[in-house]
């Protein structure tokens, strides 16, 4: 017999809460009825049985071989939001199934107007239930000559594309690419046998590798297992081939019991830049959109033990030299970002990263397995300077000038109490390496006064050093504190009449820091045969010239670029020099 009446609830009402706060766009009502046949087939242990749907624009039906509904439960189920026959008799929900078929059937009305529900439970008469969006609803008995469910929604107007063909197919695809309940749309299955999970390793690898390019848009440098037991879990991660956003998270592919919930960034810790994952588990809770997993303690377990399992990954990269070298070719600058932050990562940057030193670019744990201690400059002007100098002595210098690179070093050498560090500055090092004689200087008095004479143009004062190699002319100083006193300077000089009290707080750190040069400095190594002839060069035209082109030298050696003007003074120096050369050999 035939029953007409009304929703205990406002059906619009409902249906403006489901769209605009429980769900994020009207195609998840595939996703829902999705989950609801695949829990009435789990039930009834029928899930290599294919669940039908059909679509065409205007309608949408769903077909499966489930359990199917009685006329009371579908009276109850669909009267009363949120209930689910899939409960214990303590009023849990089953450990296979996770959709509650009232929430999810009435998902239905986000793009439907009225839903029809045929269903016939195993042993019982079939029955009817019509649903509308004005908020009737009628039961009564129905025409399903098997057990199961069919639903069949009429497309709302407007909302039309959300029936199209091909988006439910792409959605259906999408929600079950990982379960093995066969789904078609139109007569065509759109989720292939789960492959990435398959025993025999060639077809495993082929198949991950294609679910990448299909659903992440790359193919992967590398792929590997992850399986944690105790949530029911188990994945695989895949490593990007390009390299990953430091600020952005990748998101990573939850599937719940077989069925996607989302993709969340917070699935993997946040220094896990360089792979991407697609998990499906058991133990996760859905949140009750079911687009979500419920972060409990289950859940940052969960990242814990990924997080693990990378760096167990990384670990293994030791015996696998060849994809070790794919990998840091792409991600060895974004893995020395986060190093200095995230001490996971500190040993295998020590181990594996190369940095650039006066002996060649080599890991850092190498570098200390060479020259003992980690000698290291946080400027790559130090570096070009000090490279060769502490090179002739036999000492090994690492450049750490680089982005990163010097953050790494300090949070290695904070972690490690065995590891003994020394940061190198071109002052500290010279002054200790190339300490000049009070009867040297005497000496070198007045060719100092003409050097810096011809070096005041170019705003670079002038010292002595004694250093070897003996080749080596002269070295020009560019520590970054001279860099940074000049920079104070000039910001303070471009302020008129009363600075604000933070210029004036920078201006008394100059006041009273006297150490500090304020410009670059020419160091002319008295050890060197040129410059040693200098003090008996009395014409300032003829000592001008020599000390500009050893200036130029230095220039070069740092990297550094001279200025138009300093570049014609020092080709007139060379020609001068020229000149005296052949006017000598010509006596």
């Amino acid at each position: 017999m035939e029953q007409t009446g009304v929703f205990d609830v406002d059906l619009r009402g409902l249906i403006d809460v489901l769209g605009n706060n429980l769900y994020t766009n009207p195609g998840v009502f595939v996703r829902e009825l999705l989950q609801n046949a695949i829990d009435a087939q789990t039930e009834r242990l029928s899930v290599d049985q294919p669940i039908v749907i059909t679509a065409d624009g205007a309608e949408f039906v769903i077909s499966d071989t489930g359990v199917g509904m009685r006329a009371d439960q579908i009276a109850e189920l669909l009267g009363t939001i949120g209930r689910s026959s899939k409960r214990d008799e303590l009023g849990f929900s089953e450990q296979a199934t996770i959709g509650q078929f009232g929430v999810g059937l009435l998902s239905g009305f986000l793009a439907g107007d009225r839903i029809e529900v045929s269903s016939k439970a195993e042993g019982h008469d079939p029955v009817r239930w019509v649903g509308d969006a004005s908020g009737t609803v009628e039961t009564g008995p129905g025409d399903r000559s098997e057990t199961g469910t069919t639903v069949r929604i009429c497309a709302r107007p407007g909302f039309e594309q959300w029936l199209d063909p091909d988006r439910v197919a792409s959605l259906a695809a999408r929600y079950t690419a990982l379960h093995p309940t066969p789904v078609t749309v139109n007569g065509r299955r759109v989720n292939p046998p789960v492959e990435v999970f398959a025993a025999e390793a060639g077809r495993r690898v082929a198949a991950q590798v294609a679910y990448c390019q299909d659903e992440f848009g790359f193919t992967p440098l590398d792929t590997f297992q992850v399986d944690i037991p105790e949530a029911g879990l188990r994945g695989v991660a895949f490593v990007p081939p390009s390299g990953g956003d430091l600020v952005a998270r990748s998101e990573h592919r939850v599937h719940v019991k077989g069925l996607l919930v989302g993709d969340l960034a917070e699935l993997l810790p946040e220094w896990a830049f360089f792979v991407r994952v697609v998990v499906d588990a058991t133990g996760l809770t859905p949140t009750a959109s079911r687009e979500s997993v419920v972060r409990d303690d289950l859940f940052h377990d969960v990242v814990e033990s990924l997080g693990a399992q990378v760096l167990a990954w990384l670990a293994g990269l030791e015996q696998r030299p060849a994809t070790r070298a794919k990998f840091l070719s792409v991600h060895e600058q974004g893995i020395k970002a986060l190093a200095a932050h995230r001490p996971e990562l500190l040993g295998f940057v020590d181990r594996h990263c190369v940095f650039e030193t006066n002996y060649g670019p080599m890991p850092l744990a190498t570098f200390r397995a060479r020259f003992g201690d980690l000698r290291y400059t946080g400027s790559v002007d130090d570096f070009r300077v000090l490279g060769d100098i502490l090179g002739s002595r036999g000492f090994g210098l690492v450049n750490a000038g680089y982005a990163f690179e010097t953050g790494v070093v300090r949070a290695l050498i904070a972690a490690d109490p065995d590891i003994t560090g020394e940061y190198v500055t071109q002052e500290m090092l010279l002054t200790a390496l190339g300490d000049v004689g009070d009867d040297v200087r005497t000496r070198f008095a007045g060719a100092l006064a003409l050097a810096g004479t011809a070096l005041a143009p170019y705003g670079c004062d002038v010292d002595l050093t004694a250093i070897e190699p003996g080749e080596l002319s002269g070295v020009l100083l560019t520590d970054d504190s001279a860099k940074l006193a000049g920079d104070r300077r000039e910001m303070l000089s471009e302020v008129a009449g009363d600075p604000d009290a933070w210029l004036a707080a920078v201006a008394a750190v100059d006041a009273h820091d006297h150490q500090v040069p304020s410009r670059p400095v020419l160091l002319l190594n008295v050890a060197n045969t040129l410059v040693g002839r200098l003090p008996s060069i009395t014409d300032p035209t003829v000592a001008g010239a020599l000390v500009r082109t050893v200036y130029s030298q230095a220039l070069v050696r740092a990297h550094r670029s001279l200025s138009s003007d300093a570049a014609r003074d020092v080709d007139e120096a060379v020609m001068l020099l020229a000149d005296l050369a052949t006017r000598a050999g010509a006596r």
